[in-house]
């Protein structure tokens, strides 16, 4: 937190040096300026206008006299009883007569008595007010050269030496500095702290869609931007103004203040605009009242409404993630959000493929919140997830009786929730023949019949499937029927496995750790160069998942060690080791039998034989090729192999 800008005003040396030394202990920067009343209401004038300083510190009267004219807040340093019995012991050992001269105040602020008691020192008292001839006061108190003036103010003691007076100037004691500076600072704080309330309340009110107006004291004093656009009027223009002025200028104030009496849901006509307005009283502070007006557009309203209905009946059925949202920096995944985009504009069906675990759904809701149909559901389904026959009824719905356990009423399908949206079919290679055949239907005609229904149901969908089969093999071995794939891939989006994009790792496991500690759990975490290189040499042969997964492992165990990092290459290593989905370099025996023909099919045939031989491990089949992983991955995506 920043420290406060605390400026002070000291009238001498000895007052600048207890400042300073109690304001470096506590550690708080402070601007000290020397200078009588007079004076500083010029230094005042600067700190105000450059801004260097929030809050001031001053003794006495100067700080009584800066109150009425400063901007900034004042904190008076006022010497104790303590301070004043002090200095007239001091002053008893220097004259015989002691007289002590302070400012009056009402209440009295010293019980001058009580102190004469306990110091055991007579003195007489002379008071005096701002603007009071200060020497006519001293010439009244006889021989001069036998009075000992003791003085609160550093000029009533320059005025006594300047008469042959003897005089003693009453210090403020440290503590009461040390008091002083405290309380500035936390002055500071509680500002700060009120000013960013302020401001927030501000940006509430000025973003609103509804129009704000207060009345307050029979005074406007909140006006929104709403408020401005409707009636015509400047906020600057109406706050502070009376609410009867501001009703008799501007006819729409007018009949939105209305009588002034409460009023929910009522409505009003500017023109042809109808207004819904509503006027609350409510208390402002103990003893103070205030009337409250907001309005809004009926036609808004009602658009709202609608639209509340809408996510009401599709509960749940959103899409959560955009484009934004999607980590990493890489030229690969650039290339294929770049592609998303331009799919999202379309209406055409999309099929994602890719392996397990590299993002085919956040890809999916990214293109639907990117389309024309952001504001309609999006309904997602695992097509793996369930058995045949139920598959069948989530899909397309049923009718009342339509089998056994069917729920009363019957229940919608997901392709008629998704009426206005989009249906994300995941895994779809799972689909059986007989459903594949129902789905066909349903793209080609754009209409469902629920199970065991009679009637058509037209439905406004647009479906991106997803799958991580390989859908031409599946076609060649009569897996999948090819008039449906050739429906669903009019638009084809390869996802790229993250081996294939390996630097964008660091940044990945970056965004699961922050993730995992959750909101105010950890500042953003800073990867260390080795670390983000030890992630990049694993090939991450379940993705962005396994990825996910060794990320809640270390944040479960936690690091024992910040400056080995063990924790972190212990469970790396874990990964490395032999298994089932061990990724690791792969040597090549084999050889390759290319038929002559085409450079593009002779080039299919090598990335495909490739691939057999190395299984699959791109990174590695890149460096045999001697080409880039980007320029592998294009070649495989222009040929069309998974």
């Amino acid at each position: 937190m920043e420290k406060a800008r605390i400026g002070v005003i000291s009238p001498g040396p000895e007052f600048s040096g207890t400042v300073l030394e109690v304001a470096r202990e506590l550690g708080l920067p402070v601007t000290v300026r020397e200078g009588a009343p007079d004076e500083a209401v010029a230094v005042l004038r600067n700190w105000e206008s450059d801004g260097r300083v929030e809050i001031v510190v001053a003794r006495g009267s100067t700080a009584s006299l800066l109150k009425k004219q400063s901007s900034l807040p004042i904190v008076g340093v006022e010497v104790s009883g303590l301070d004043i019995a002090e200095a007239l012991c001091r002053a008893k050992t220097l004259g015989s007569r002691i007289i002590f001269v302070d400012l009056d105040r009402c209440p009295a602020r010293y019980n001058y008595r009580k102190i004469a008691e306990i110091v055991g020192v007579e003195f007489d008292i002379r008071l005096f007010r701002p603007g009071d001839d200060l020497n006519r006061l001293l010439a009244g108190l006889g021989p001069e050269a036998d009075c000992m003036v003791v003085g609160t103010e550093k000029w009533v003691v320059e005025t006594a030496v300047a008469r042959g007076m003897g005089a003693v100037l009453v210090h403020a004691g440290r503590e009461l500095v040390q008091d002083a500076l405290k309380k500035a600072s936390d002055i500071c704080h509680v500002r700060r702290r009120d000013v960013r309330l302020c401001q927030s309340f501000q940006a509430v009110l000025n973003n609103a869609y509804d129009g704000i107006m207060a009345v307050e004291k029979n005074e406007v004093t909140l006006f929104n931007h709403v408020a401005e656009r409707i009636t015509g009027l400047r906020t600057q223009d109406v706050l502070g103004r009376a609410v009867t002025a501001v009703c008799c200028s501007n006819a729409a104030c007018r009949a939105l203040y209305g009588d002034g009496e409460e009023v929910s849901g009522g409505l009003i006509y500017l023109g042809e605009l109808p207004l819904v307005v509503n006027r609350l009283s409510g208390q402002v502070g103990p003893d103070n009242c205030a009337t409250f007006i907001t309005f809004q557009a009926a036609d808004k309203i009602r658009r709202m409404e609608a639209k509340l209905r809408q996510e009401l009946h599709n509960q749940g059925l959103v899409a959560k993630f955009r484009f934004h949202d999607i980590v990493g920096h890489s030229a690969m995944l650039a290339e294929t959000v770049r592609e998303a985009r331009k799919y999202a504009r379309s209406e055409a069906a999309v099929l994602i493929t890719g392996e397990s675990g590299t993002g085919k759904e956040l890809f999916a809701q990214s293109m639907h919140n990117e389309s024309n149909r952001r504001d309609g559901p999006f309904v997602a389904i695992n097509c793996a997830a369930l058995p045949e026959s139920l598959l069948e009824s989530e899909l397309f719905g049923y009718e009342e009786g339509a089998f056994t356990g069917a729920k009363k009423g019957g229940k919608q399908g997901l392709f008629s929730l998704a009426h206005g949206g989009t249906i994300f079919l995941d895994e779809v290679g799972e689909l059986s023949p007989g459903l594949q055949a129902r789905l066909l239907r349903v793209l080609q005609e754009k209409e469902v019949m629920p199970v065991g229904g009679q009637k058509i149901v037209p439905v406004d969908v647009r479906v991106i499937s997803a799958t991580n089969r390989n859908v031409v093999r599946e076609l060649d071995e009569g897996r999948f029927r090819s008039d449906l794939y050739f429906r669903l891939n009019v638009l084809h989006l390869q996802i790229p496995p993250l081996r294939e994009r390996l630097e964008d790792v660091p940044e990945l496991f970056t965004y699961f750790l922050e993730r995992l500690a959750g909101p105010g759990g950890v500042e953003r975490f800073n990867m260390p160069p080795a670390l983000g290189e030890e992630l990049k040499r694993h090939l991450w042969p379940g993705n962005a998942r396994e990825l996910q997964g060794f990320a809640e492992r270390y944040v479960a165990l936690g690091e024992e060690n910040t400056d080995t990092h063990a924790t972190f290459f212990a469970l790396l290593e874990k990964l490395r080791l032999p298994g089932p989905h061990h990724s690791g370099p792969v040597e090549l025996d084999g050889k390759l039998a290319i038929e002559l023909g085409p450079m593009m099919d002779m080039e299919r045939q090598i990335l495909m034989q490739a691939s057999r031989l190395i299984k699959g491990n791109r990174l590695e089949m890149a460096r045999v090729l001697g080409i880039s992983r980007t320029t592998l991955w294009k070649k495989l995506k222009d040929l069309e192999i998974n």
